[in-house]
């Protein structure tokens, strides 16, 4: 198992549920065509949609997740579809059968101490507990995509993950803010840094990141846990991704996400 490359094998399920990976092949991603992991939606209908069959999470999570569509619809994501129970457990699989850490040799990273850190960091609160859900949106004036992924601590080891990808994060921010490494024969250059937010870091951390290599693909994500709940609000694609706006865009919809959360505790 190659642990900097994505799991899955088409960038079309890179989109759908690993589009941030940070070492990955993939260039910045299309919206998805009708039919695809993520069906197109109305946020403001209600209704939780998936191409794929039945939705993955509780009742609970998918208003919350719905709650925060209806948020990134006031800013132009008006496409929108939900990850399906199928898939997403399908996706878990793959990655709790497979670390993410640790050296490759088909991997070369300059800093070498910046090879773990740059492996691990990718994660998704698809992996915690078993109440988790995933929704993608889309704005025809954006090229890429947005998602908001949410999940209830299920018990201690739950919680270890999150502390250990924290502590990824922070790590890359401090001491490999800028690394390099080559892939397929490929050489990439990724510059990582720390967006300014009005989140309080006790509960946040964020981090954006631009990829250069075949093409450039730009990302930013927020990751915040209130109490036992996490939220993770990302985007994926141009320039914008990284952006000062879509950090204001990300935590809005991370707000009004945690709020209904609060109302259904």
């Amino acid at each position: 198992m190659n642990p900097y490359r994505n799991l899955l094998t088409s960038c079309s399920a890179v989109l759908a549920l690993g589009g941030l990976l940070l070492l990955s092949g993939c260039s910045a991603p299309e919206e998805p065509e009708s039919g695809q992991q993520a069906e197109s939606a109305d946020p403001e209908s209600g209704e939780a949609e998936s191409s794929d069959g039945e939705v993955n999470g509780s009742p609970r999570l998918i208003a919350a997740a719905q709650a925060g569509l209806e948020r990134a619809s006031s800013f132009g994501f008006t496409e929108a579809g939900f990850v399906s129970a199928e898939v997403a457990e399908s996706y878990r699989d793959l990655l709790e059968g497979n670390s993410l850490a640790g050296e490759d040799p088909d991997v070369e990273v300059t800093p070498a101490s910046c090879a773990d850190p740059l492996a691990a960091v990718d994660f998704s609160p698809l992996l915690l507990g078993q109440d988790t859900v995933r929704a993608d949106f889309f704005a025809e004036s954006f090229s890429g995509a947005g998602s908001v992924e949410l999940a209830e601590l299920a018990d201690e080891q739950d919680a270890e993950q999150v502390q250990v990808h924290r502590d990824n994060v922070r790590q890359l921010l401090e001491t490999c803010a800028d690394t390099e490494f080559t892939l397929d024969g490929i050489d990439y250059a990724l510059s990582i840094t720390e967006p300014e937010t009005e989140s309080s870091p006790e509960q946040t951390i964020s981090y954006s990141w631009k990829r250069t290599g075949e093409g450039t693909t730009f990302a930013q994500i927020l990751f915040t846990q209130v109490k036992d709940d996490i939220i993770m609000v990302s985007f994926t694609g141009g320039e914008e991704a990284a952006s000062a706006e879509f950090t204001s865009i990300a935590e809005a919809i991370s707000a009004e996400t945690a709020a209904a959360l609060e109302e259904t505790p």
